[in-house]
């Protein structure tokens, strides 16, 4: 058995050698509604030719695995890649100090999936299924928020909604997601907002449920200028449970 480390950086392998042979084309600046636009001169990406590949590092990320829970910290090793939407995380954490716990969440040509592992050995969760492939997916779109040059490609079409919001849809060979972008009065992305996610309770049932993802603290580095905090919420009608904190620190293009 392959340990997901190993797993994640065979399909890292194997990603990098695809998107190099792929160009899906991108749409021009003026295509895309007006806060998009301007979103995308302040960010800077504009600016590198030929994003194929961006590697997010992360400062600090924090997990909670129920409303009352502790926050847990994790690691995590997270790549993107554009010409084709994959997607690509490694996270570790220990249980009580002392027992492994990893995680590879993905999205490659067409399937979203979940593999949990404790030990190295006992796998915990194994999601996959239509329900992933959507979630997955969605995910990357709403990661534009990070990675500005996804507005651009040729598999996200945008609606304009009023001035300070749009609708973004991603289409992979058919199988679609959607979300709604807000932007503040700098134009910057503050929310987005999704129904194609699916929740999995502690019976392995899966929910459609409302999902949020905020982020706040734009910072320049270098060229480049995109925000640094963030949070996910699960948008329960019972109560929002926001499971996710996390910290960017840089992002590397083509690493």
């Amino acid at each position: 058995m392959k340990s997901l480390k190993t797993l994640f950086f065979l399909e890292l392998r194997r990603a990098r050698a695809l998107v190099k042979k792929i160009y899906t084309g991108k749409r021009k600046l003026e295509e895309l509604p007006n806060a998009l636009q301007h979103f995308l001169i302040h960010s800077g990406f504009m600016m590198v030719a030929d994003i194929h590949q961006t590697k997010i590092e992360w400062k600090t990320a924090a997990l909670k695995f129920s409303v009352n829970g502790n926050w847990k910290r994790i690691s995590c090793t997270q790549h993107n890649f554009l010409p084709d939407p994959i997607r690509l995380a490694y996270m570790k954490t220990k249980m009580f100090g002392l027992i492994g716990l990893e995680a590879f969440d993905s999205f490659r040509h067409g399937h979203g999936g979940m593999i949990v592992r404790m030990a190295s050995m006992i796998n915990l969760t194994n999601a996959k299924g239509p329900e992933m492939d959507k979630a997955a997916l969605v995910t990357i779109l709403a990661e534009t928020m990070i990675i500005p040059d996804y507005a651009l490609q040729s598999y996200i079409q945008w609606e304009e909604i009023d001035h300070y919001t749009i609708k973004g849809t991603i289409n992979y060979h058919g199988l679609k997601a959607s979300g709604i972008f807000y932007f503040n009065s700098n134009f910057e992305i503050t929310k987005f907002e999704t129904d194609d996610r699916y929740f999995t309770d502690g019976k392995g049932i899966l929910h459609q449920v409302k999902w949020t993802a905020e982020c706040s603290n734009y910072t320049r580095h270098g060229q480049l200028s995109f925000p640094t905090k963030f949070k996910s919420t699960w948008n329960f009608p019972t109560g929002d449970f926001t499971y996710f904190q996390g910290e960017i620190s840089n992002i590397m293009i083509n690493p």
